[in-house]
């Protein structure tokens, strides 16, 4: 019912597959006439070009009917098809300049050995780390081609999306220079990763950037939450209607989170330690560098807010945090 809804504002969910346990991304297909534009694009590899072709020839698209990509954020899963779907189809690509900037960043060879220097310190085991690194260079090949050329999303501005007029939000948190495009109107969200029914969005601090990207995303939650809001179009799980009762749980989520690690900090532990009293269950190496990330925002987050400390061992590297 809510996909038709999505429908009738000229907008079409296609999703793409991903080769871990969070198996999909829905990208969105957005008619304007003749044309096409395209909301995420999917990892870089051949089963998402096959998905793509199979949503043109549904939809009877040609490559040079596609003329815009605009991109939520920066993150593999959503941007790494984007080089790709630009040779393919000559589209421009639009993206914030924070999330440029770490597109062409993060995936370099100097930042795997930062990740790797931040890990350890972070009190990661040797054999984790270097299947973490080994993991890190396998995902190059599903980013790249970068777009060759971007077109800048700023806050504010409008687009076209659809049958329907859509403004950019900005909503850093799970991403850095993450946009959602909202229409006051019809009162409808194209919410990327920032607002998800069934999972709690990834916060998570990796060692640059943001210091405290759970205090913004709580902030972007609550911006959010601050607007009527009919339907959100997520980048996983089912399209839904009831976000402002979506956003009270992930504030009511973090806040029991936060409430949780400084019930079971006994003295002095390292990220590592408390991220397996967050994570029991057993997680392969790809999850394992979200779990390790989503500890660190919120130790970061309790640190920032003076409830907890921080502090090197005598080596100067490994960190290790207590209650104040």
């Amino acid at each position: 019912m809510l996909d038709k809804q999505a429908e009738q504002y000229g907008l079409y969910q296609v999703t793409l597959p991903l080769p871990f346990r969070l198996n999909h991304i829905h990208a969105y297909l957005a008619r304007q006439g003749n044309q096409w534009k395209i909301v995420d694009a999917g990892l870089n590899g051949q089963r998402t070009r096959e998905s793509w072709e199979r949503a043109f020839m549904d939809f009877d698209i040609k490559p040079d009917d596609i003329h815009h990509v605009l991109l939520t954020h920066y993150h593999p899963d959503h941007l790494g098809f984007a080089g790709s779907l630009q040779e393919w189809t000559g589209a421009s690509v639009g993206l914030s300049r924070r999330g440029q900037e770490l597109a062409a960043e993060i995936w370099t060879e100097e930042r795997l050995e930062k990740n790797l220097a931040f890990y350890q310190s972070a009190g990661m085991p040797a054999d984790l780390l270097q299947r973490l690194q080994d993991d890190d260079r396998a995902f190059r090949p599903k980013v790249h081609p970068l777009p060759a050329r971007f077109q800048e999303i700023q806050e504010g501005e409008r687009y076209q999306i659809g049958e329907l007029d859509y403004q950019a939000i900005h909503t850093p948190g799970h991403a850095e220079g993450h946009m959602c495009f909202y229409n006051a109107t019809e009162k409808v969200l194209i919410g990327g990763d920032h607002l998800l029914r069934r999972i709690t969005p990834n916060v998570s601090y990796h060692g640059y950037g943001d210091p405290n990207p759970l205090a913004s995303y709580l902030s972007s939650l609550t911006k959010i939450g601050s607007m009527p809001i009919n339907l959100v179009l997520p980048g996983h799980g089912p399209i839904f209607s009831d976000a402002g009762a979506r956003v009270e749980e992930l504030l009511l989520h973090h806040e029991e989170r936060l409430h949780f690690i400084l019930s079971r900090l006994k003295g002095k532990m390292t990220a590592w330690e408390v991220s397996n009293v967050l994570f029991e269950r057993i997680l392969s190496v790809h999850e394992q560098r979200f779990a390790i990330g989503e500890t660190l925002s919120h130790l970061s987050y309790l640190v920032a807010d003076g409830r907890i400390e921080q502090e090197s061992d005598e080596s100067g590297c490994v960190t290790k945090y207590q209650v104040v």
